[in-house]
């Protein structure tokens, strides 16, 4: 199965350019904001004895271990949706929540 891409010129006015360009700059500060804060935990999660010790466990109980400590370090999704809140409350005339959260 072939796979074809088209791309067309957008034809936009100044002003519109404007505010494309604000949004995806404020889109690309929280994304990497929250990329800095994820990578934290889970440097601070790597550098933990429990993880440390985990890894002569058999693979279901690693599993079950590894989920703990993604709780415990506050990885995942819906913690990262927590942290990104108050970001796009500060943006809300220009970027919606839900943009926001994906």
């Amino acid at each position: 199965m072939a796979n074809y891409v088209l791309t067309l010129a957008l034809k936009t006015e100044l002003w519109q350019e404007h505010i494309l360009e604000k949004r995806l700059n404020i889109a690309r500060m929280i994304y990497n904001s929250c990329l800095s804060e994820i990578l934290k935990r889970h440097r601070k999660m790597i550098n933990s004895s429990e993880y440390k010790g985990i890894s002569n466990l058999d693979k279901k109980e690693q599993s079950k271990r590894y989920k703990e400590l993604d709780k415990k370090y506050l990885i995942s999704k819906f913690e990262l949706n927590k942290y990104v809140k108050p970001m796009t409350q500060k943006f809300k005339k220009n970027i919606g929540s839900q943009m926001g959260q994906e």
